[in-house]
């Protein structure tokens, strides 16, 4: 029975996190000749620039406002940007290798030129992580999809890690792009809310404007748990979101299931398919599940379309690695037996409010039956 462990990779996560910033000063100490008393004063600038991420989480859980809003957003950069940081240093560093036997090879120019990349791709970043993302038109062939169900179109919103008055901006022009293709259904795969925003008018009135011809309904996120899980229910409650959490609604031909967030909840493989199967009677099923594991066997309890998000699809390149290694399923269009599986990169992002070879998007999945 599959069960996920993640005490263990927090660690292997946090001193990760504490390494880079070591590399990152030593490979600026020694591409740059610092002295001695320099090189140490930057080792233990950039070590107390590792714990100011953590800070900002800690304290826009405790202390949310406007006026915070740039604390907040150079807090999570700085984490983004270490990680490219040290991923293009050591792209530097490979190079070197081999540069380094090649007549008039100056390490100083490769140097220069390694922190305007980082400079170019950082700014790129930015860029992807503040864009309003595009509408990604999917086409879904169903075996024995009812009639009523041919042409049937579903808006998926994932990841927008709601925490701050900008993505507010960005989540207003999200919902003008999900209206303007005229959604059958709209499903919101979790991770919506994250500690920075209140469940106040603006949000309400946002998400009050999605229209849907069968409404609007939701599934949990690891995130919402953070958020609080008694007040991400009344959220979404007060958002008009229709939440399913381990049970199905029923709408004609279609029954939709929304599952609870698997590794919050601590759910096995047993769990998950018993819930399936308690919830499902043989017709056309869609099933919200944010994180996407247990796949295979989700599959061989039936025939299901499964919804998921989670990965950000790595959201900072190379980061998708490392994601794809944990979790299997990163990103796209998966299919397992008869049942079909999509993990969105997610319309928003987490921490850094970066972007990198990993866009955001909005699915809009159309059906049609596969003769």
């Amino acid at each position: 029975m599959k069960t996920y462990h993640f005490f263990p990779v927090f660690l292997v996560l946090i001193f990760s996190y504490i390494g880079l910033h070591f590399y990152a000063a030593r490979w600026l100490a020694r591409s740059f000749a610092l002295g001695q008393p320099a090189a140490h004063w930057l080792r233990l600038a950039l070590l107390a620039a590792a714990f100011l991420s953590p800070f900002t989480m800690f304290l826009k859980r405790y202390h949310h406002g406007p006026a915070l809003e740039l604390v907040y957003a150079t807090g999570y950069a700085w984490m983004g940007v270490i990680m490219l940081a040290a991923f293009i240093f050591a792209c530097s560093d490979l190079a070197a290798t081999g540069l380094r036997r090649l007549p008039g090879f100056q390490p100083q120019l490769l140097a220069n030129t390694t922190l305007a990349l980082l400079a170019l791709i950082t700014a790129w970043g930015v860029y992807g992580g503040q864009k309003v993302p595009c509408i990604k038109q999917i086409t879904i062939p169903v075996k024995d999809l009812p009639g009523e169900l041919e042409g049937f179109k579903i808006a998926q919103i994932s990841d927008m890690h709601l925490d701050s008055d900008w993505k507010l901006r960005q989540y207003s022009a999200i919902v003008d792009e999900i209206n303007a293709v005229n959604p059958d259904l709209v499903l919101v795969t979790g991770d919506l809310l994250d500690p920075g925003i209140d469940c106040a008018a603006g949000l309400a009135g946002l998400t009050g404007k999605i229209k849907s011809r069968l409404g609007l309904f939701g599934s949990l996120g690891n995130h919402e748990y953070y958020y609080g899980l008694e007040r991400s229910i009344a959220c979404y409650k007060t958002l008009g979101i229709k939440l399913l959490r381990n049970e199905a609604r029923v709408m004609g031909k279609l029954r939709l299931i929304g599952l609870g967030d698997i590794h919050t909840e601590h759910l096995t493989e047993a769990d998950v398919t018993e819930q399936l199967k308690k919830n499902s009677n043989g017709e056309f099923t869609i099933v919200m599940s944010h994180q996407p594991v247990f796949y295979p066997a989700i599959a061989a309890a039936g025939r299901y379309l499964v919804l998921s998000g989670h990965t950000h699809k790595g959201q900072i390149f190379p980061f998708h690695i490392f994601t794809k290694l944990f979790y299997g399923y990163l990103y796209g269009l998966y299919r397992i037996g008869d049942s079909v599986f999509y993990v969105t990169s997610g319309a928003g992002t987490w921490g850094p409010s970066l972007r990198w070879l990993a866009p955001a998007e909005i699915p809009v999945i159309t059906l049609f039956k596969n003769q």
